[in-house]
């Protein structure tokens, strides 16, 4: 069985903190799961996790809105292109007439691949979204009073990573993640992992012309993919793994206070994670609760007043 379960979560560069809660709460309908901060680093930036109300993990995609730092980050290859949401078959249609009632850009044609039907629409500060329609997506939807249950998100069904070269990148997937090739079609590579299907995808695009991106943490990218594993332990194989066959560039396990996170790059330069499962969103609040106050990890428990004080107000 494999290490890697799934998605944990996916982490991008956002605009304005106001706006990315009315992106991913008021339209698409995902649960505000937690607000603190920015761990790293002494300029504080909020750190937004949106999911299902559990904060399922394969549900999150989480957000530092870096506008107020006036920090941009340049679009390109060895990052993370599209992210994509999973919904039921037959629901595009609702969604596209939402984007357009809400004023967010959407492609005007739906594209199909790997026998999936695909909507294109964009984040406010540029990232690129996809819906994608499956029926093998049994994950709790994330249903509110004007999203039906049977249009629903379900959580992050894949991310199509921009990668210049391809060949290593594979190798690298197969024989150290083992994820397993299952598709290509033309330009693009799909991944499963465990069992697979919605959550446990990953599509590489390659793009030989597109320039390197940037890594910093900055607006307007993904800035990593963070894959659930059990614990430290896991990880810790993973990096013996890693390092045995010369990928050196690998962090320590890193606090995270609702997970333990450990940092690598594959070939292709996209940011991968490690986070595991065995904490989670309970630490700090009740389970049906998550979300309702600004958090903090115990060692920055006394700097809440700063902190908040330097941050923009936002609001549900």
């Amino acid at each position: 069985m494999s290490i890697i379960k799934g998605f944990h979560h996916l982490t991008a560069g956002v605009g304005g903190a106001q706006e990315d809660i009315n992106f991913y709460v008021r339209l698409l309908g995902q649960a505000l799961v937690k607000k603190t901060v920015l761990l790293d680093g002494e300029h504080p930036i909020y750190h937004l996790y949106y999911g299902n109300p559990d904060g399922e993990p394969g549900s999150l995609v989480t957000s530092f809105p870096f506008r107020q730092r006036g920090v941009k980050a340049r679009p390109g290859s060895g990052q993370v292109r599209v992210i994509n949401y999973s919904v039921p078959g037959d629901s595009i249609e609702f969604w596209r007439e939402r984007f357009h009632r809400f004023g967010v850009a959407y492609a005007e044609e739906t594209v199909e691949r790997f026998g999936e039907r695909r909507q294109r629409f964009h984040h406010p500060c540029g990232i690129e979204f996809d819906l994608v329609e499956t029926d093998e997506d049994n994950r709790k939807p994330c249903s509110t009073a004007d999203i039906p249950v049977e249009v629903a998100i379900r959580g992050v069904h894949s991310v199509t990573l921009s990668l210049r070269e391809v060949f290593e990148s594979k190798l690298f997937m197969r024989g150290v993640l083992d994820f397993r090739v299952v598709a290509e079609s033309g330009p693009y590579h799909r991944f499963e992992t465990d069992s697979g299907g919605p959550g446990k995808v990953v599509e590489f695009l390659h793009e030989p012309d597109r320039l390197q991106g940037s890594s910093i943490y900055g607006e307007g990218t993904v800035h990593h993919v963070a894959f659930a594993v059990d614990n430290v332990d896991q990880q810790m194989i993973l990096k013996e793994k890693f390092m045995a066959l010369g990928y050196i560039d690998t962090s320590e396990s890193v606090h995270r206070n609702y997970f333990r996170s450990m940092y690598f790059k594959m070939p292709g330069g996209v940011m991968f994670e490690a986070a595991t499962t065995d904490i989670g969103f309970s630490v700090d609040e009740e389970p049906g609760h998550y979300g309702e106050d600004f958090q903090l990890p115990p060692w920055l428990h006394g700097r809440k007043d700063e902190l908040l004080g330097r941050l923009e107000p936002i609001y549900i």
